[in-house]
């Protein structure tokens, strides 16, 4: 089973990747504008961040990696839900037949 989790990991985040050459690939307009909002802020934060003493900028650019960080895991999760989501779906129009390696292959990804 650790060998099935393992192939289907990998293939989860090939699938998540953000290659841009990907046949179908989601950017919403909400998530466009939110970017670039993002980015004209984190301009005015790092001309911010030059103008404080280095203990103040130590402590904001450990706290942004750990919102950064946060925010990915965050986004894992979501993913990771969606395809659970994907697979319930298949399962319940009997596209994916119920057995006990999808219900294993399940637990291993809502872990």
């Amino acid at each position: 089973m650790n060998e099935v989790f393992e192939i289907l990991s990998d293939v989860f985040e090939e699938m998540r990747s953000e290659r841009e050459d990907r046949e179908y690939v989601i950017r919403t307009k909400d998530a466009k504008t939110a970017n670039r909002e993002l980015q004209k802020k984190k301009k005015a934060f790092e001309e911010y961040l030059c103008k404080q003493s280095e203990e103040n900028k130590s402590f904001l650019e450990n706290y942004m990696d750990a919102v950064d960080h946060a925010h990915y895991k965050e986004e894992q999760c979501a993913y990771y839900q969606g395809i659970v989501d994907g697979i319930q779906i298949l399962e319940g129009l009997g596209i994916v037949h119920k057995s006990g390696q999808v219900k294993k292959i399940l637990k291993k990804v809502c872990k």
